[in-house]
């Protein structure tokens, strides 16, 4: 397994990837892990647009993205994590942090390898002294990986969002990468 960060060209096999991860969203062997209904979970043109855009900015730069990739030897995409700005002033030494992991690979260490390579990364980035993230209370497995790689719980924001009628709160995490 290797991990790698992407480039423009690997946006479409990505996209092809993040289908069924999307779909897994919820389902009978997977937590919530998406604040999105069941009938939304598809690689929207929102979201394709969100991660092309931001490949079109530099680090630091309103509207940025970064993308690495977790490839097996045959490079099928396995996980992936990104980062991007929060889109608001005066925030850019913090970034948000995505990430997911093919259900055939989980529990088998590829979500921390994906942090590690990430956490590495800001440590040796000028100008991201902080990763950020939010995760739903109900998703224990992201939870407990998040709280092992030394992220803080900083907030809980009870009935954040109503998803098919169900009340489903956040947790807002970070890690300094400057200590």
């Amino acid at each position: 397994m290797e991990i790698v960060e992407a480039k423009q060209t690997d946006l479409e096999p990505f996209f092809d990837y993040l289908e069924p991860q999307l779909s897994d969203n919820a389902s009978d062997d997977s937590p919530l892990f998406l604040p999105i209904a069941k009938q939304h979970c598809h690689v929207s043109d929102q979201l394709r647009a969100s991660f092309q855009n931001g490949f079109r900015f530099e680090l630091g730069q309103p509207g940025w993205r970064k993308l690495w990739l977790a490839k097996d030897l045959n490079g099928t995409i396995c996980g992936h994590i990104d980062l991007r700005h929060h889109n608001t002033d005066y925030s850019y030494h913090r970034v948000v942090l995505g990430m997911g992991v093919d259900q055939s690979m989980r529990q088998q260490g590829l979500g921390g390898k994906l942090l590690e390579a990430i956490i590495t990364f800001c440590r040796e980035t000028k100008g991201v002294d902080w990763l950020d993230l939010a995760v739903l209370s109900s998703n224990k497995p992201a939870l407990s990986l998040y709280l092992k790689c030394g992220f803080k719980v900083v907030g809980e924001v009870t009935d954040r969002y109503r998803i098919d009628g169900v009340a489903v709160s956040e947790i807002a995490m970070t890690l300094s990468t400057k200590n």
